[in-house]
């Protein structure tokens, strides 16, 4: 098709700034897990916008930090490694009104890869008096910044000003997925991501990150309800209560809330039968590691 356009593009910059916030605000529907916590997303998802003139390849990747233990550095390979696939690097921060010096350093290392850097300046409907303006002079500073752009991802704004500039700085070539895909990875890890959201909001101030969420199998009735029978997985016994809560109120509240988004994800009513378990340490496995993040 001459003049169309496709290629990856990565979704790069701190934890918590609202990279998978901003990219089911453009896909139009829900297919990451976003949370206030961070390092919520774990390995590399690629979420696919397919228009008459353009395919967009998202890789949403893990937030990029300094790590502390095993499992934040392989969080930190597997954003690193998606990156190196990349046709364009979306850069995202917030407006804070200067250039805030982990961004400095990672800006000047992806600037070494040659390839299209654009940044997106998020969350601008909480930018207070000059913060906004101020953000983009100094970021303007980096020569290797090839555009700049402002965006709310939660109220939607300057997405579609978002999409045109990346679609500019992708190569002209041919679909690169089928039209009709959306996401990359199977049925079974949207379900997982999605109980291990509603996981985390439950336990936010009390348990770590540190959960895991594993489908042990999905079965559709000739009724057409959804029956998944799903384990959550924690890093220590002791936290199994934390999870379940009195009375098995803690885990019937996720079991509750991820449903209710189940059942918009796959289009049909779910059953949902949720059982905890604990796999002692295995944050700092790298072979459990693999087996519960799908990282590589």
């Amino acid at each position: 098709m001459p003049g169309f356009r496709a290629g990856f593009i990565g979704i790069v910059g701190q934890t918590n700034v609202g990279k998978s916030t901003f990219l089911n605000a453009v896909m139009g529907e829900k297919l990451l897990i976003s949370s206030p916590r961070p390092q919520s997303t774990r390995v590399a998802v690629r979420c696919i916008l397919t228009r008459e003139d353009a395919q967009l390849v998202f890789v949403d990747t893990p937030g990029l930090h300094h790590p502390r233990n095993r499992l934040g550095q392989s969080l930190q390979r597997e954003a690193r490694r998606s990156v190196r696939e990349l046709d364009v690097i979306a850069y995202m921060t917030v407006a804070h009104g200067k250039v805030a010096p982990f961004d400095r350093e990672q800006l000047e290392r992806l600037s070494e890869l040659d390839k299209p850097l654009v940044l997106l300046v998020n969350k601008i409907d909480r930018a207070k008096g000059n913060e906004l303006e101020e953000t983009l002079l100094a970021y303007a500073a980096f020569e290797a910044l090839r555009d700049l752009v402002p965006v709310s991802a939660t109220r939607r704004l300057g997405l579609r000003e978002a999409v045109e500039t990346l679609i500019l700085h992708l190569p002209e070539r041919p679909l690169v997925f089928p039209a009709e895909v959306r996401c990359d990875r199977p049925e079974t890890f949207l379900v997982e991501e999605t109980i291990r959201e509603k996981a985390i909001e439950a336990t936010y101030d009390e348990l770590p990150y540190a959960l895991a969420v594993r489908v042990q199998w999905m079965r559709e009735r000739e009724d057409g309800l959804m029956e998944i029978r799903a384990e959550i997985l924690v890093n220590r016994e002791s936290q199994k209560a934390i999870i379940i809560g009195r009375k098995a109120e803690g885990v019937r509240r996720v079991g509750m809330r991820a449903r209710a988004d189940l059942e918009r994800l796959l289009g049909r009513r779910v059953f949902l039968d949720l059982h905890v378990s604990a796999r002692p340490g295995w944050t700092a496995s790298e072979r459990d590691i693999r087996e519960l993040t799908g990282a590589q």
